[in-house]
């Protein structure tokens, strides 16, 4: 029988899983167009589970803009908004500022989800 994993392992597990379906997805940086040292950038903070998970929140980014992007979010915001559009950004705005406690076996579901969307990136 598998072990259970803990919920930090699970929290672990998600951002991985993220991470490489935003590098899969978008294949360079967003910012600057770079291929090298790719990451998950998040327009909004990755602290508020709200959006940490969402991947319309979540972008690659090289080392560097992930870096820079908390000491000045302008080029990833104006690419979200330049891409998406400002209704999509208040919206995901609005998601990241709303309380949401996400229970263990939430994050189990969101787990399966995500595996099946990298899943359709590897095929």
């Amino acid at each position: 029988m598998p072990r259970k994993i803990s919920r930090k392992g699970l929290i672990k597990k998600l951002d991985k899983l993220v991470s490489e379906i935003v590098i899969a997805r978008d294949k360079n940086c967003a910012t600057c167009g770079s291929k090298d040292k790719l990451g998950c950038g998040h327009l909004f903070t990755r602290q508020a589970y709200s959006t940490r998970w969402d991947l319309d929140n979540c972008f690659a980014q090289c080392w560097n803009c992930n870096y820079l992007h908390e000491y000045d979010p302008h080029p990833l915001t104006s690419y979200f908004i330049g891409k998406f559009g400002i209704d999509k950004y208040d919206e995901l705005h609005r998601t990241f500022r709303a309380a949401t406690p996400i229970k263990t076996w939430q994050l189990e579901i969101l787990r399966g989800e995500l595996e099946a969307i990298l899943k359709n990136y590897e095929l």
